[in-house]
């Protein structure tokens, strides 16, 4: 099963940087989402950590510590997602056959340049292009 963190995430900055008007709760955020607010609670701390949102213990979010446009997908992909590899390689091949002696290897320079790639395009990619659809 594939993670949802990047796009809950990336739900929860569009809802900050798009509420102008004051504070904005987990209860709030979690109503748009659809989800339970200790979810995004987890998120929220996380983003917080990475110096995304600025928070206020009696308000909530009080807004995004960065400008839209200075906030990559592959900002918000790295504060929450665990797993920041795209793929993983099996172990344990049996280097007696001609595939398992060499599958590693082959998969391992692949997988680095689709991960490559990958944080390439979300790091081109901003939350103000993400939010601009929503206006």
């Amino acid at each position: 099963m594939y993670s949802t963190k990047l796009s809950v995430s990336i739900h929860i900055l569009s809802v900050i940087a798009l509420m102008e008007a004051g504070p904005v709760t987990s209860e709030y955020i979690a109503s748009s989402i659809n989800t339970n607010p200790a979810l995004v609670r987890r998120l929220m701390s996380r983003l917080k950590k990475a110096k995304l949102i600025k928070t206020s213990t009696k308000l909530g979010v009080t807004g995004l510590a960065r400008k839209a446009e200075e906030i990559s997908l592959l900002d918000i992909f790295l504060a929450v997602e665990d797993q920041r590899d795209l793929f993983s390689i099996h172990g344990n091949t049996n280097l007696n056959c001609p595939v398992g002696a060499k599958i590693e290897g082959t998969l391992k320079h692949l997988y680095d340049n689709i991960q490559n790639a990958t944080e390439e395009k979300l790091s081109a990619i901003t939350l103000a292009d993400i939010t601009k659809e929503f206006i």
